[in-house]
């Protein structure tokens, strides 16, 4: 994925300096008046072997049989999509790489906490391709496992080099978005646990975007107020990333149904055997006549579906159009997300977009 990107009075330094090292220009007499070629990936690739080292150095070496486990966990894989975003809104802003890596870290630090603790949550037994911590070693190795990153978190805040009250600040957005996220994955498993499949498209998406979108919201946020940016363009970035969360959140439901084991990392249907009222499964139910909407409710609502079952909620899914009216979503949301970046040029506005959609257009 190419992206058209140049650099302009006002740019940081540290934003320019990435363009021209992925365009291989190996001096930088001054900034150019042209656009450069830019790829996506290889941006994110650079920030993430800077993200990883910084992310390695708030692991604990000692006690081993604790922090070995969790080191192993975090770099698994994943795109580092969080903390990239956080680092790009920071330069966006004005601001420098490593001003942002402390909270940017601390955002990827909650996000691998939060994966720990929904594993445990789900009865989950793969994650990134192999075991989960919870399957390997035991609900509550991994409650713990979860608490530690947790500390990590919030210690990898008050690493900042950011005046106190700065950093005060910063614990207070932090707090602000964790509370989002849990009070949302608490509505989500009383629904579960209640097999309420009666819930509103409109409670759904709320749902889900404290779920998913707060966090990269925050990730967002955090970039934006770590270069002191001001208050419209932090709350528009803040937009931006809640919206490419929600449709990320939409998109995962999607794979989750269709994408095979080998390339999603994760059993398929997994949602359909936890009963979970995805917006997939709303708009299905919505669609199906009575005798139909009664089958599909008494799978969603059983404790251990078979293959046969869970193929079934997946051909009435594709049958009825469900799956595509949530591909429609995740489409829409991505262009309300490309929405937000009004206020940035649109140099730097290429770049959000083009991360926007490597983001989302994942392969199924």
């Amino acid at each position: 994925m190419l992206v058209l990107l140049g650099c302009r009075a006002g740019d940081s330094w540290p934003f320019c300096h990435y363009l021209h090292q992925l365009s291989g220009q190996k001096e930088i007499a001054q900034k150019p008046s042209g656009g450069l070629q830019m790829n996506v990936q290889e941006y994110s690739n650079i920030k993430r072997r800077k993200i990883d080292d910084c992310l390695l150095s708030k692991i604990p070496s000692e006690p081993e049989h604790i922090y070995s486990m969790l080191r192993e966990f975090i770099f698994r894989g994943g795109k580092r999509i969080r903390p990239t975003l956080t680092l790009a809104c920071a330069e966006a802003a004005g601001g420098s790489e490593s001003d942002a890596m402390d909270y940017a870290v601390a955002v990827e630090l909650f996000h691998n906490f939060t994966l720990i603790h929904d594993d445990v949550e789900d009865n989950s037994s793969l994650r990134r391709g192999k075991p989960t911590i919870n399957a390997e070693y035991g609900i509550p190795t991994a409650v713990n496992a979860g608490d530690a990153l947790y500390r990590a978190m919030w210690s990898a805040v008050l690493s900042s080099s950011d005046p106190p009250d700065k950093r005060l600040e910063a614990l207070r957005i932090m707090v602000d978005g964790f509370s989002s996220v849990v009070e949302a994955q608490g509505t989500e498993l009383f629904w579960q646990r209640n097999r309420n499949f009666s819930v509103s498209e409109e409670e759904y998406l709320r749902m889900a975007s404290g779920k998913t979108g707060e966090l990269i919201g925050l990730a967002c946020k955090m970039g934006a107020f770590s270069a002191d940016a001001p208050e419209e363009l932090q709350l528009s970035l803040q937009e931006f990333g809640r919206k490419i969360g929600l449709a990320f959140q939409i998109k995962d439901d999607v794979l989750n149904l269709v994408s095979n084991a080998d390339k999603y990392n994760k059993e398929p249907g997994e949602d359909i055997r936890e009963g979970k009222p995805t917006l997939v499964a709303l708009k299905l139910l919505f669609s199906l006549p009575e005798n139909e909407k009664n089958e599909v409710l008494q799978i969603l609502g059983k404790h251990g579906n078979s293959k046969e079952e869970v193929s079934r909620v997946l051909f009435l899914a594709k049958e009825h159009g469900s799956i595509d009216y949530a591909n429609t979503a995740c489409e829409r949301l991505l262009s309300e997300a490309k929405s937000c970046l009004s206020v940035l040029s649109p140099e730097k506005r290429s770049l959000f977009s083009g991360m926007a959609d490597y983001a989302i257009r994942r392969e199924e």
